[in-house]
This record gives C-alpha cells, structure tokens and sequence, in this order.
C-alpha cells in the first residue's frame, strides 16, 4: 500500500533539493574557475620561468638556477642529448619518470610541469601548486559548510514557505469539512479576498459548484417530495377500488364497471405525471448534443392538426404570411413537445367555440417567436411568477385535469434549445412567446 505524502513535506522536500543543487552546480563551477584560473597562472609563471633562464648561458645560468633552492621554487633541469647538464638545487639531477596526467604531475612535488626547447637544449620546468592544492582544498571545505548551512536554511525556509502558501488550502479544506460535518451547504471561506490571487479564484469555483450542487439536491428533494404527493391520490383511488373489488361475491356489475374504470384513470394519471416528470428532467438534464435547422411551419402544423382532432369545436387560426421566415436551430422532439404544452394549455384553460386561439411568427435579426395568443379571462398577476415551477396550479386551473407539469417542461426545453418562454397575460387574455434562435 502505497503511503500518502503531505504536499507541505513534498514541497518542502523539492525546496531543499532545489537550493542543494544550485549550492552544488554554485560550488563545481567556482571550484572549476579558481582551479583554472590557478592553473593558467602556474603555468605562466612556469613560461616566465622558462624565458629567465633561456636567455642566459653558462655561468650567469648556473648563477640563476642557484637561487631556486626552496620547495616552493620552481624545479628546473636542462636537458642535452638527453642527459642532465644543469638543475636547480630544489631538485635532483635525475629527471622524474613518473606518469602524469596532462601537464599536471605529484611527483616528485605536485606541479605544473611544462617542456620546451630551445637549440639542442630542453629545458623542463615544474611550478609547484602545493600552496594552491592548499588553497583548493580550503575553498572546497567552505562550500562544503555552505552547502549543508543551506540544507538546513532550506528545510526551515521551506517549511515556513510551504506553510505560509498552503495556509490558504489549509482554511479551504477546514470550511469544507465543516460543511460535510455540519450537513449545511455554503460558500467556501475565500482565504485573500484582498488580492483575489488564484486561491481567492479556486474558492469561488468551489462555492459556485457547492452551490449548484445543492440548489440540484434541494430541487431533486423537492421533486421527490412532490411527486410522492402528486401519486399519492391516483394509489389511493387504486387502493379503495382494489378494497372494493376484493368483495368480488356481492358485486354488482355496474360497481364493478366503475372502479375499474376509476383504477384505469388513476393509472393513467400516473403513467401521464411519470412520462412528464421524466421529459422534465432530460431537458433538465440531457441536453440535445447539437441543434440543427428546423422548419417552423411544417412542425406547428402538424401539432394543430392534432389539436383540432383533439378539440374540433375549437378555432385556431394559424396563417403565416410566406415571406416570414420560420428556419429556427432546434432540437426537433423539444421543439414539439414545448409547442404543444403552450397550445394544450390554451385549449384547456381559455379557448372556447366562440373564441380562437391565434398563432404567429414574429422574425427579427437573431431570433424567430413563435406567439400563441388566447382572450380567454387571463392569468392572475399572482400565478405569473410561479407559472414555471413543477406542479404550480393557480386558482384559474384547480378543478382542470393535469400534472401542473406543462409550462415548467416547456420552459426547460426552450432553455435546452439557446431559447426563451415569456408570459404575458390581462383580463384581456394572455400571449406566450416561444423565442428560437434564427437559423443562418
């Protein structure tokens, strides 16, 4: 089982690793400097050395070469036809056979050894670096206490960093946890409202989505709540009949007959509320993937085709002019169904023989309404602001067959397709405007 990390150690962790590392890369660089620099300085002062005695000859050499007489000297030999003709007195007169790697050599003192020729004669010099071995070897024990001093100043730095910049996470997580402790649902405590930095920006994104969360959780507790009273009646109508029908023996036909009948409108009634609350909740829920041009006309056709075999006592007039345009971006089964819950309510709740219900399209530059206008007493200006909300019935409508479910899915299928329900309704009668966008 794979353990779990705190993002304070983690962050911690790679803060120390950060400032070890540029502490390191810092001291092989500046060791590699003064090593060079070191080096190129011995190894002119060594061709300095050089140009000294190959300027001068016999006894003035032999006198130069006898002021070399410490370690710290320069060791010189020179060389003809391969013997030893003269040497400093630092050194010996047999030339060192000793490996080494480059012009660098430990043997038989650590030196920058150069070979040069000049005539028949070889003159091979070797500058000592013991003192700058010496100096090397300080520097590298100083960057070695300044890399652990910086170990330890970036364990307590990024302890206190990490600490200071996940504070925010810290408060965020708490207000959090509250709420799930608590079971109340709020917005999320902004930890710098002041800077409105990324965290402040991460709070409001989870308030919003706890938001959203629980305003869907209060309205499925709502619909849950709701629907269970909206099918409590038409069980109960099943259940009395079903009480009355156990006494098959001493039933008469004609009872019999009737709560049948009574049994067959209770679930149909359920069946039609069950088909409504789901329709409801697909455009709620589900929206079309892509909508496509539709034709106005020809689908508002059918669907008062359908009304007058409904209700063929009643008048619609529907004649749109052939100019106006009706290609609207929709998702055709939405479309159908919020039109024919607008019309059905017309029919139900204001049309008469003697008054008609009126449709038309209205076009303008980016959106196409569809208008369904009734002169039937009007809807109170108490009831307009609940007209969308599920199983809303005013006082115009009790005592009418329905779920109360009719405008509430008619406004969540025009919000599904980029469109707008508008009510507007007086004693002289009520229009509702479908509002499409217009297709290019």
């Amino acid at each position: 089982m794979r353990r779990s990390s705190s993002l304070r150690n983690r962050l911690t962790a790679q803060t120390i690793s950060a400032i070890v590392i540029l502490v390191v890369v810092l001291a092989v660089v500046t060791l590699a400097s003064v090593s060079i620099h070191l080096f190129d300085a011995a190894q002119s002062d060594a061709y300095a050395v050089y140009d000294g005695v190959s300027q001068v000859h016999g006894a003035t050499q032999r006198a130069l070469l006898q002021e070399y007489t410490r370690a710290l000297d320069p060791h010189i030999w020179v060389i003809q036809h391969h013997h030893v003709i003269a040497h400093s007195p630092n050194t010996t007169a047999r030339l060192p056979s000793v490996s080494h790697w480059g012009p660098v050599v430990f043997q038989p003192v650590a030196a920058v050894q150069i070979r040069m020729v000049s005539g028949s004669r070889q003159y091979l010099i070797a500058w000592p670096i013991s003192s700058d071995l010496d100096v090397l070897g300080d520097l590298l024990l100083v960057l070695g206490i300044v890399t652990a001093t910086a170990a330890l100043v970036g364990v307590l730095l990024g302890r206190w960093i990490t600490g200071r910049v996940l504070e925010p996470v810290k408060d965020m997580t708490e207000s959090v946890q509250a709420m799930i402790r608590d079971r109340e649902y709020h917005p999320v405590i902004n930890p710098s409202p002041e800077t409105g930095d990324e965290f402040s920006q991460l709070s409001h994104v989870f308030s919003q989505l706890i938001t959203i969360l629980n305003d869907r959780w209060e309205r499925d507790r709502t619909l849950l709540a709701e629907a269970a009273h909206q099918l409590r009646t038409p069980l109960e109508v099943i259940r009395g009949n079903l009480d009355i029908l156990s006494h098959w023996e001493s039933l008469d036909t004609v009872l019999e007959d009737e709560s049948l009948a009574a049994m067959d409108r209770a679930v149909g009634d359920m069946t039609h509320l069950v088909r409504d609350l789901l329709t409801l909740e697909q455009a709620n829920r589900q929206l079309p993937t892509k909508l496509q041009p539709l034709q106005l006309v020809p689908v508002l056709e059918d669907i008062v085709e359908d009304a007058h075999a409904l209700r063929p006592d009643l008048h619609i007039v529907f004649t749109p002019p052939p100019s106006t345009p009706s290609r609207v971006l929709g998702f055709e089964p939405y479309t159908r169904r919020a039109l024919w819950s607008i019309l059905e309510n017309a029919l139900k709740y204001a049309a008469t023989p003697e008054s008609p219900v009126e449709i038309d399209i209205v076009a303008s530059e980016e959106h196409i309404d569809l208008v369904v206008k009734d002169y039937g007493p009007g809807i109170p200006e108490a009831d307009l602001p609940h007209l969308f909300e599920r199983f809303y019935r005013g006082e115009t409508s009790r005592g009418t067959v329905g779920t109360g479910l009719g405008l509430s899915i008619a406004h969540a299928l025009m919000t599904a397709q980029r469109g707008a329900l508008e009510v507007e309704s007086s004693e002289s009668g009520t229009r509702v405007h479908l509002r499409f966008v217009r297709a290019v």
